[in-house]
């Protein structure tokens, strides 16, 4: 690894004019659903206990089918997407590797602190994996595409296998846990070796549309399947689950095509603001619920609608605080103090104001 010292002159920090537009608008609706699927464990923290039948059990039903899954995905994928711009960044500027290896630090730091206030966790393992995904670059190409279809589909396949068969071999749990841990692997591996590929540069060789087509085409029979489960069934829970990354390239394809068109880049952008905070809001979320929803469900158990109505109001709370913020700053809060911990420098926070715009 090259060390720092070696560079005469020392490079500043990547600046937000830097980011590509695309990858914020779709970390920003990634962010939304993660919501969307983490509220009920939300609730049940906040002490809601009674199961969900009837009109309940159908929507949250269909959120499975929209989102669960799809989203974390989504997450993953475009951190491996950034984990490679950011490497990019590095090396274009002669910084060290250490740099990055101090940044999933203290990303695993803040998922304890995540933890810590009552959250649903992913950022201690995301720190830990993205340490494991450097490792992984210094592969062949080929080799690494390979590594990351393999850790994406065969731990999904063998849960399929092993919880909706009876006659299903029997995996270990220690190993099933293993193998959750390489399914997000793959899914960076493969949002990094896409990104290397140039999927979000203007004309891109990527075949976008074609993902598109072939993942919706695919789709379809998986939420038939779901739906053929039983409505608030585990098997429709699990194959919900279990399949996740056909629809979520799906989404993230669909996106990548309709933020090419003038109109819906116009309607979409206010989320760029909302995704450039992720960090932000991901924690602010955890917040949120945990102070705020107790109070909800201690008046009263909420149905799936009042709850989803409780994941839009927060959004939207956020998407325009996230506007408001990024006005005056250059960096959501967490962002700043997390750019300032990897480059071990205090970067300005503070925009001028001759470059303050919505």
């Amino acid at each position: 690894m090259k060390d720092a010292s070696a560079s005469t002159t020392r490079p500043t920090a990547s600046r937000p004019n830097d980011r590509i537009v695309s990858i914020d608008v779709i970390r920003g609706i990634a962010i939304a659903g993660i919501l969307l699927v983490n509220i009920t464990y939300f609730l049940n923290s906040a002490g809601q206990t009674a199961e969900p039948r009837g009109v309940d059990a159908v929507v949250w039903q269909v959120v499975d089918i929209l989102a669960l899954g799809k989203f974390h995905f989504v997450f993953a994928f475009l951190f491996g997407t950034g984990v490679f711009i950011f490497l990019s960044r590095l090396r274009a500027k002669g910084r060290s590797t250490w740099v990055y290896i101090r940044r999933m630090l203290i990303l695993i730091l803040a998922g304890v602190v995540n933890s810590a206030l009552g959250g649903i966790d992913v950022l201690t393992s995301y720190g830990c994996l993205g340490l494991v995904l450097l490792l992984l670059t210094l592969l062949p190409r080929s080799i690494l595409f390979m590594v990351a279809i393999a850790a994406a589909i065969i731990p999904d396949s063998l849960h399929l296998v092993s919880t909706l068969t009876a006659a299903g071999p029997e995996v270990p749990g220690a190993l099933l846990l293993i193998l959750e841990f390489g399914r997000t692997l793959g899914h960076m591996a493969l949002g990094f070796w896409l990104a290397e590929r140039g999927l979000f540069a203007a004309g891109t060789r990527v075949p976008v549309t074609r993902i598109f087509m072939i993942a919706l085409v695919v789709s379809v029979p998986v939420w038939v399947w779901t739906i053929a489960a039983g409505t608030g069934t585990d098997a429709a829970h699990e194959i919900a689950f279990r399949t996740a990354m056909i629809p979520g390239l799906m989404y993230i394809a669909g996106l990548i095509l309709l933020l090419r068109l003038p109109v819906a880049r116009g309607w979409l952008s206010f989320l760029r603001f909302y995704g450039r905070m992720a960090f932000s809001n991901y924690l602010g979320q955890t917040v949120i619920c945990v102070t705020v929803l107790p109070l909800f469900v201690a008046a009263g158990q909420l149905s799936a609608v009042s709850a989803l109505s409780f994941c839009l109001g927060v959004i939207v709370v956020q998407c325009v605080f996230s506007m408001l913020w990024l006005r005056w700053f250059r960096f959501g809060p967490l962002e700043w103090v997390w750019r300032c911990g990897t480059y071990l420098e205090i970067t300005p926070l503070l925009v001028r104001g001759s470059n303050r715009s919505l």
